[in-house]
């Protein structure tokens, strides 16, 4: 019997002593969606030869230290194996891809003082703006006053951070123009209208004024994370959305336009 246990501890040694000591590990730089995730792989001994990549989403790589873009925000369980010839090893994680702050403003006019109104997605920590006439603020709704002559117009950029650590820009270009005809286009921008509200039972959602130069139209929740809304119907006067995949909550609706105007409205759906 003891012979037998003898035998038996020796087998048990001898495996781990012939056990592989190889091992794999990778580390992440912060997620935000739509900007690039490098990945840094590791080993011990520092003598991989081979990596392969499973970021969870479908794609794949076999570079030691990839960079990828993810397509949507949310936690991802990414792989990695990696050889050094001999021995594998695997390692996964959950990657998370945090929302982008989605950046948007709008500013009310009394004579040269303009108060900026953020209109940006929720969850912001910081704010750094550039006022264009030699201020900066860090305040939420910051108040500038512009030294002018006629016809002088100014860019404004707004820089946020939000609670994830995800930071996002917007520049308007010649946004505000004193004594300017560009002033009476923004006042008609700002008169669209969206309705019903709140959309109850699946209705339709419904813009309509002066929708001229409309460029692109891009929807978002309270969180930032881009959603879906099908244009049904569209002409120069209103847009008929699409509303039944939404779940009940607050929603905005951001129109980009090509005198670089951006309206925001607010959807809330019950």
């Amino acid at each position: 019997m003891k012979t037998k246990l003898t035998i038996l501890l020796f087998s048990l040694l001898s495996f781990q002593i012939g056990k592989s000591q190889f091992t794999v590990d990778f580390t992440s730089t912060l997620v935000c969606f739509g900007s690039p995730t490098q990945f840094t792989s590791f080993s011990s001994p520092t003598n991989a030869t081979s990596w392969y990549w499973s970021f969870g989403d479908g794609d794949t790589s076999t570079t030691q230290n990839p960079i990828h873009f993810y397509s949507n925000s949310g936690s991802y369980i990414v792989q990695l194996i990696a050889s050094d010839g001999v021995d594998v090893d695997s390692i996964s994680k959950v990657v998370t891809v945090n929302p982008t702050p989605i950046v948007d403003f709008t500013h009310t006019m009394s004579g040269d003082t303009v108060s900026f109104v953020n209109q940006t997605s929720s969850l912001i920590t910081i704010w750094n703006w550039n006022l264009g006439n030699g201020t900066t603020s860090n305040s939420e709704n910051p108040i500038t006053t512009y030294q002018h002559p006629p016809d002088s117009c100014y860019d404004v950029t707004l820089t946020v951070i939000n609670s994830y650590g995800c930071l996002s820009s917007l520049t308007k270009t010649d946004y505000i123009c004193m004594g300017s005809a560009t002033i009476i286009n923004e006042v008609e921008k700002n008169s669209i209208s969206l309705y019903p509200t709140p959309i109850i039972n699946n209705q339709k959602l419904i813009v309509k004024g002066n929708i001229n130069g409309l460029e692109k139209i891009i929807g978002y929740n309270v969180l930032g994370n881009l959603i879906s809304l099908p244009i049904i119907s569209k002409n120069e006067n209103e847009i008929i959305f699409e509303t039944n995949q939404l779940n009940n909550g607050v929603y905005f609706l951001q129109l980009h336009f090509d005198d670089k105007t951006v309206v925001t409205k607010k959807v809330i759906v019950q």
